[in-house]
């Protein structure tokens, strides 16, 4: 167990809540999120968390890549035998203005690394308490902060959902900036089940190109997980994730230096954990395909994909992903979560889908209210890098 007072930066706070007293610390300091990894780790298993995203293994590694410029805000809280309860993994962003722009609440891995359904972890039997205790810190640092963006959480979120409700009874207004549509299939107990469920068009292309496949070459599905494997070979799933967007002229932020620096210290930690799968698609030995995700209790999420447009006749892509779905249900999950996007390749595996929002709470001290109209710039420029820049760039990466 893991003394509160030594990784406070400031002395913990006991809070009174609906559950009972509570200790909440702060961790405001690289070298203390370091000493708080074991233990925040220990929690995420424990407590049964199915999103990878909100592991230490993933948060940790972005703040050494991106969080230099800013403060962290890490609010622990504990009982009164000092077991952790809770871990609200937040940090203060600086602005691009400096000094004289607004300073915002955030998630940690809110930008760059394309992380969805953010959110607090805790127990679940101090939910409530938990929360009144977060939003109690929050508003004790308030001098730290002039408005709070939570950024790519989940809209049914019921923790998210009483977060946002306890800041709004404080009279803060909320703002709604972004909105994504998130693709995800339940899956049945086999794979059979799933094709009887999807269109018959699909069912029929599926098993006719996977078939073509057998009869024409040696093909073979291979899994990959272990940080030994996933370092032998992840090369070769970057080639191929390249080749995908140099074809469709696209930008990707995963072929970054920042993102593979980022990648080549939270993956193989994410790998110890058991948390990673990397499926390879071979043709006669070849590695043409590859999709690349994180496995977490009865959940998987596809993170990102890569193959070889000069096989793209052979439908690769749509073999690779109906194999990808079957691996999934032989190994136990029970949803496929396809992330943010609404490709259009999505939808012919699934007709469900919900949505990620970033949200603004603003309050009514002059910093605060002078941060909307900056909030409300900053996004309109986001919206055209996206809409115009980024493909400029991937027409210039494609020569």
């Amino acid at each position: 167990m893991i003394d509160p007072g030594t990784i406070a930066s400031s002395p913990a706070t006991a809070i009174g809540c609906r559950s009972g007293q509570v200790t909440a610390t702060c961790v405001r300091s690289s070298a203390a999120l370091e000493q708080l990894a074991g233990e925040w780790r220990e929690f995420f298993r424990g407590i049964g968390c199915q999103n990878a995203f909100l592991s230490v293994d993933w948060m940790e590694p972005w703040w050494r890549q991106w969080g230099s410029c800013h403060r962290l805000l890490v609010i622990t809280l504990r009982n009164r035998e000092g077991r952790l309860l809770a871990v609200a993994p937040f940090y203060i962003r600086r602005s691009r203005l400096g000094a004289l722009g607004p300073r915002a609440l955030c998630f940690l891995g809110n930008q760059w690394v394309a992380s969805d359904h953010l959110n607090i972890l805790v127990d679940p039997e101090y939910e409530q308490g938990a929360i009144e205790a977060i939003v109690c810190v929050v508003k004790e640092h308030h001098a730290e902060w002039d408005y709070i963006e939570l950024g790519s959480i989940g809209e049914d979120s019921p923790l998210l959902t009483n977060l946002r409700q306890q800041f709004k009874n404080l009279g803060m207004k909320e703002q709604v900036l972004r909105s994504i549509i998130c693709p995800y299939l339940p899956l049945p107990a086999s794979f059979d089940a799933y094709l009887v469920s999807v269109s018959k068009n699909l069912r029929y292309n599926y098993r006719r190109r996977r078939r073509a496949l057998e009869r024409d070459a040696e093909i073979e599905f291979v899994v990959l997980q272990s940080e030994a494997e996933l370092k032998g070979r992840f090369d070769e799933f970057v080639q191929l994730h390249r080749l995908r967007f140099k074809e469709r002229r696209k930008y990707s932020s995963f072929l970054t230096r920042r993102m593979q620096e980022f990648i080549s210290e939270a993956f193989p930690r994410l790998a110890a954990d058991g948390l990673v799968r990397l499926f390879l698609l071979q043709v006669n030995g070849k590695a043409v395909a590859g999709l690349f995700g994180f496995s977490t209790g009865k959940r998987f999420a596809f993170y990102q994909c890569g193959m070889d447009p000069a096989l793209s006749r052979l439908s690769i892509g749509l073999v690779m992903m109906g194999c990808s779905i079957e691996e999934a249900i032989r190994t136990g999950h029970e949803e496929f979560d396809f992330l943010r996007g609404q490709e259009a390749y999505k939808f012919q595996w699934t007709n469900k889908s919900r949505r990620v929002v970033t949200i603004a709470l603003f309050d009514n001290r002059l910093r605060s209210q002078l941060a909307q109209p900056y909030v409300w710039a900053r996004e309109c420029v986001e919206r055209l890098v996206r809409r115009c820049i980024l493909p400029v760039l991937g027409l210039l990466h494609a020569r």
